[in-house]
């Protein structure tokens, strides 16, 4: 059984949080945020596992513009600053207030990862951990020397339809859901210059998240063509003060790399057991055992 909950941004953007408690009454909040373009619906067989196993209760949130939040891609004109700014730790609050002071995780897929990084070296609301999965920079110059050229004409071509539409279609061109251009912007900023620096904000989150101080799980998939092991390091570069564990599952082997990327998702059970042990052992949730 799953609880929809309603999360308002400082500017008034509504999105429908879906919690799926766990069976133990003392687990952490984990706060799932999907990939570019998914959405948050897409994980609801990894929130219930979660739930199930006691790991913790999982809430599912769409990241702006997707699924259920009233922002829209062909409408609005919005990116990477109010997901980190307003979104995130309205979410966080909203969760603390209405499920008690348990610790929070943000659990963060693909881009989801990345964002829920570099929201959690922001201040204000912040989470107890990270838990990131296939998660990696999209730098053209992180990736493997094998991929680099393939992935950087790739990535252009991306950018350049972003640029020229009055939105970027990516439901349509099979990659990254639909966004608005600013959003796009941000996100080929990081593909072209490998810097997080989201337009409209004043905020150094390059330099602060190199202070962040927290646990993080850092989960790849093997042989991910979209998260490939370079570009995962490359963005856990950003954290040397964070105590990072490392692990790589499979995958669903009955699948290709690039569905694998997506489809654990479906699948959880190895990727929900990885989590279910690192959890186990944060000392927080050792002594509220």
């Amino acid at each position: 059984m799953s609880i929809e909950l309603m999360v308002t941004s400082d500017d008034g953007v509504v999105h429908a949080a879906t919690i799926y408690p766990s069976v133990s009454k003392d687990a952490p909040i984990l706060l799932c945020l999907p990939a570019m373009g998914a959405a948050a619906g897409y994980y609801r067989p990894f929130a219930e596992a979660l739930a199930a196993a006691g790991h913790g209760t999982a809430v599912l949130l769409d990241l702006r513009g997707q699924g259920a939040s009233t922002a829209r891609a062909r409408r609005d004109d919005f990116g990477y600053r109010e997901i980190l700014e307003l979104d995130l730790p309205a979410a966080i609050a909203r969760l603390r207030k209405v499920l008690g002071a348990r610790p929070v995780y943000l659990v963060g897929h693909s881009l989801g990862g990345q964002l829920g990084l570099f929201g959690a070296a922001r201040p204000g609301p912040r989470p107890d951990g990270l838990i990131l999965i296939a998660a990696g920079t999209a730098y053209w110059r992180d990736w493997p020397a094998r991929l680099r050229h393939r992935a950087r004409l790739g990535l252009a071509a991306v950018r350049t339809a972003a640029r020229l539409l009055p939105w970027y279609p990516g439901t349509r061109l099979g990659f990254g859901g639909d966004q608005p251009r600013r959003l796009m912007r941000d996100w080929g900023r990081v593909t072209r210059e490998g810097r997080y620096a989201p337009e409209g904000s004043s905020f150094d989150y390059e330099s602060a998240v190199r202070s962040l101080a927290l646990p993080v799980l850092a989960i790849g998939i093997g042989a991910d063509p979209i998260a490939p092991e370079s570009a995962r390091e490359a963005l856990l570069a950003r954290v040397p003060r964070s105590p990072v564990t490392r692990v790589e599952v499979a995958g669903v082997r009955a699948h290709t790399p690039w569905k694998r990327h997506f489809s654990w998702a479906r699948r959880p059970e190895e990727i929900v057991g990885v989590i279910g042990g690192w959890l186990r052992a944060m000392p927080e949730l050792r002594s509220a055992a």
